[in-house]
C-alpha cells in the first residue's frame, strides 16, 4: 500500500513540475528545460518562486 502512495506522489509532483515549467518557464530566461528541473530537484512551488523572479527572455 505505501508504494502507491509513493507512486503517486511522484506522478503528481512530476506533474506540477512540468506544467510550471511549461506554462511560466518557456516565458523566461531560464527556459523550460531549466525550470522543470528546478521544479523536480526541490518543489514546484519553490520552482514556480525562482522562475517567476528570473528574466523574462529578451524578444528579438
Amino acid at each position: 500500500m505505501d508504494e502507491y502512495i509513493v507512486i503517486a506522489l511522484f506522478i503528481l509532483w512530476y506533474s506540477f513540475s512540468l506544467v510550471v515549467s511549461e506554462t511560466v518557464g518557456r516565458k523566461k530566461k531560464i527556459g523550460a528545460e531549466w525550470s522543470f528541473f528546478i521544479c523536480m530537484i526541490f518543489s514546484p512551488v519553490i520552482g514556480y518562486l525562482v522562475i517567476r523572479f528570473s528574466k523574462d527572455k529578451q524578444l528579438t
